[in-house]
């Protein structure tokens, strides 16, 4: 397989990483449309785990000796001053609490297996996304700024397509549409954050944060009030997701290209 891979890495990366994908969800729709998915939360984090694995066989066929590295490699300083406006807005997510009619722990339960679930994606699609989709291009364009920049938008692009495919399960085809588009600047700023910090293991952990962290208002908050404040919510959360955080992922390529520049 590496020398397939060498042939022409960044379409090897893209066709492994999106394909693992894209068999992945033809395989959640045969368990949801045979009634199998009903085994709950706990079958389908093994699922993802599963795929996780089989994605970093494939990594560890394609990096070899610099395998280890990518999930023990230090990470800058600077990556968290980078990460702010990703903490931002999940702490805005907290707000809801003082204009909840009620706050409840009925849900826990499901929380607490939703949160399995989710370090389970965390691992599993970054994996795939960070780990298969960004090698090739990793190789061939990490040197330049253009090379860098489409790297990120093009990763970002092709996380955020998979999930109109959630229409798949039932779902309104605007709200993946509008899923998309966040999904595809979420992964914008990851694809970044990798780039600059060389840490899969930092992305893992900061995507199943912010999938676990954006699901505690509806499992802890009931009867959400309208009004300034929520208004306030939705307005800074889109303004921070589809501005600000993708804007950031830019501005870290091309800091990043200006730095091997400065080395070289």
């Amino acid at each position: 397989m590496k020398k397939l891979y060498d042939k022409n890495p960044v379409v090897f990366g893209i066709i492994m990483g999106q394909g693992l994908f894209l068999l992945f969800i033809l395989f959640e729709y045969f368990l949801v449309a045979t009634g199998i998915s009903d085994g709950g939360v706990i079958v389908d984090s093994c699922i993802r785990i599963v795929f996780g694995i089989v994605a970093l066989l494939f990594m560890k066929a394609i990096y070899r000796e610099r395998f280890t590295r990518l999930f023990t490699e230090k990470i800058p300083r600077s990556t968290w001053i980078y990460c702010i406006p990703f903490f931002l807005y999940l702490a805005i997510e907290f707000l809801y609490f003082p204009i909840s009619e009620r706050l409840t722990n009925a849900h826990i339960s499901y929380f607490l297996l939703a949160v399995i679930q989710q370090l389970a994606t965390g691992f599993w699609e970054e994996t795939a996304s960070k780990g298969l989709v960004m090698s090739g291009m990793l190789s061939k364009w990490e040197h330049t700024t253009k090379g860098r920049i489409g790297m990120a938008l093009i990763t970002g692009a092709l996380f955020g397509t998979l999930h109109i495919f959630n229409v798949l399960f039932n779902n309104d085809i605007m709200y993946c549409l509008w899923n998309a588009l966040y999904s595809g600047a979420f992964g914008v700023f990851m694809a970044a954050i990798y780039l600059h910090s060389k840490n899969i293991t930092l992305c893992m952990a900061l995507h199943a944060i912010w999938d676990i962290v954006i699901r505690v208002p509806s499992n802890f908050c009931e009867g959400i009030r309208e009004g300034s404040v929520s208004t306030f919510i939705y307005i800074s959360q889109d303004i921070l997701v589809l501005g600000i955080i993708p804007l950031t992922a830019i501005i870290i390529c091309i800091l990043e290209c200006k730095k091997y520049k400065h080395i070289s």
